[in-house]
């Protein structure tokens, strides 16, 4: 019994030790795990080093941990593929810098500011957009590293111009009589005669040729400039609405000349058929309004009148590739206020735009300022997205109605003094010659003016005469070398 009793203290001291030294083991590995866990950085533990990969541990194409991305390296800049122009595509061209596992999105740009929705690799401008400077920002992404993003250069957004693209072409027939005083010339007065007659230029046909010819005329002086290229632009002036001259405004048309002037627009829609051509039409349509000049002889049926101006804008308008612009005076004469509704009785609905300068001298910025504030104006009447050419045949050194009468008080304005040296003013004299380039330096425009040129107009042309006298009839040869030898844009 004695024996029996002294058992179970024993059995309870070795259970007792086995459960202290279990005891001490954990206390022991809690105490490692907690120093361990003092370092600096156990996250940084667990990612390989690059002995670590190149041991094995790890391999080469491990991803670097989301926390802490790699940089990518940046590759070149987009370039833009295409003429930023409303309504045409534009493509980002990507350079080939970029890995072949990145993701590329793409955003258009205006001004700096993301285009709404313009998040394709291409991109067709929008007319609003008109004279702002395009670019793409290009993004690449690609797992576990920082996201890189590039923008290409600008470039200015051009109008839907139909005049751009393709050859102008130069008439070189016996009408307005220079091209034949070219051809006849020799020495200096042919390199001043070039200056004029190879340059692209607009015929104008009036009441002069009858309406049983008017016709084959035309089609042989669009064949004549095209000579087989359907892509030249050939430019004319429609002068129509003066059967008997502009001196004669005064008297009311007469029923049969109003069907005549029908049939007349009829037959030169005809010849025109589907060839390219610029139009201007009807010079001096502002004689249609109550002038400025309250003792300025008034038209005696401007209703009239402007009804079939109205049916050749409709006419001409719908011609394939024929673009119109309406006459719409100059900076220094008509007020937009008179304009506006005289336009709108002309059929501006029916054209692309108007014409500036077709009989007056003033400056280009002057007409730019003008014309945007009468293209401004037609906009808020409901008549949107107008354009405009301005001629700059004889305003190389420009003045105005005022400024003219001024210096010259019992002068004929519409004859206005050729300048007599390079260094004279508010004289005629050749100006820039035709262009697209709307926004040239030699033209000194302001910010504002530059502006607005890009944004609406198409083209400078030449639609006056100045080597005409009273830009009219007839040819003159020492206006023509005097204009030529004058002419600041050499």
């Amino acid at each position: 019994m004695s024996h029996l009793a002294i058992q179970p203290p024993r059995r309870r001291w070795w259970i007792a030790g086995g459960i202290a030294v279990l005891i001490l083991v954990v206390v022991a590995v809690i105490v490692g795990l907690t120093r361990g866990g003092s370092e600096a950085d156990p996250s940084a533990r667990r990612i390989p080093t690059a002995s670590a990969s190149r041991s094995g541990v790890a391999g080469p194409s491990a991803a670097p941990s989301p926390s802490a991305p790699l940089p990518m390296k940046a590759p070149h800049k987009p370039r833009l593929h295409g003429r930023p122009t409303v309504g045409a595509k534009v493509t980002a061209r990507v350079p080939r810098a970029w890995p072949d596992d990145v993701a590329l999105s793409y955003q258009w740009l205006a001004d700096g500011t993301p285009v709404a929705g313009a998040t394709s690799r291409t991109y067709r401008p929008k007319r609003g957009l008109v004279g702002a400077r395009l670019a793409v920002r290009v993004t690449g992404s690609r797992p576990g590293y920082r996201q890189v993003s590039k923008t290409s250069a600008p470039a200015t957004v051009l109008p839907d111009n139909p005049l751009t693209g393709g050859r102008w072409g130069v008439y070189r027939g016996p009408w307005n009589g220079i091209y034949p005083a070219y051809q006849r010339a020799t020495g200096t007065d042919k390199t001043l005669l070039g200056r004029i007659a190879l340059q692209p230029r607009m015929i104008w046909f009036a009441a002069n040729i009858p309406t049983s010819r008017i016709g084959a005329d035309v089609r042989d002086f669009i064949a004549q400039q095209q000579d087989g290229d359907p892509n030249t632009l050939v430019q004319m002036a429609v002068f129509r609405q003066w059967p008997r001259e502009e001196s004669g405004r005064g008297t009311p048309l007469s029923r049969a000349e109003q069907q005549d002037y029908r049939a007349w627009v009829d037959q030169v829609a005809a010849a025109i058929g589907d060839a390219r051509v610029a139009m201007v039409l009807e010079p001096d349509l502002g004689l249609d309004a109550i002038p400025n000049d309250p003792h300025d002889k008034r038209t005696a049926d401007p209703a009239t009148r402007l009804g079939l101006v109205r049916y050749a804008a409709q006419r001409f308008g719908a011609l394939k590739n024929t673009t119109v612009y309406l006459d719409a005076s100059d900076a220094d004469w008509l007020s937009v206020a008179k304009e506006v509704p005289l336009l709108e009785a002309a059929g501006i609905q029916y054209v692309r735009g108007i014409a500036l300068g077709a009989t007056h001298y003033s400056s280009v910025g002057d007409n730019i300022e003008y014309g945007a504030t009468l293209v401004r104006a037609l906009a808020q009447a409901g008549y949107r997205d107008k354009h405009i050419v301005i001629d700059t045949a004889d305003n190389g050194r420009p003045f105005t109605w005022a400024q003219y009468y001024a210096k010259h008080p019992h002068g004929d304005f519409d004859n206005a003094e050729p300048c007599g040296s390079t260094g004279e003013t508010r004289c005629d004299t050749l100006g820039i010659p035709p262009t697209t380039n709307v926004t040239d330096p030699r033209l000194d425009l302001t910010a504002e003016q530059t502006r607005d040129a890009q944004r609406y107009v198409d083209a400078y042309l030449w639609f006056g005469r100045p080597w005409l006298v009273r830009q009219a009839s007839p040819f003159s040869l020492s206006r023509s070398l005097q204009v030529a030898r004058t002419t600041p844009f050499q």
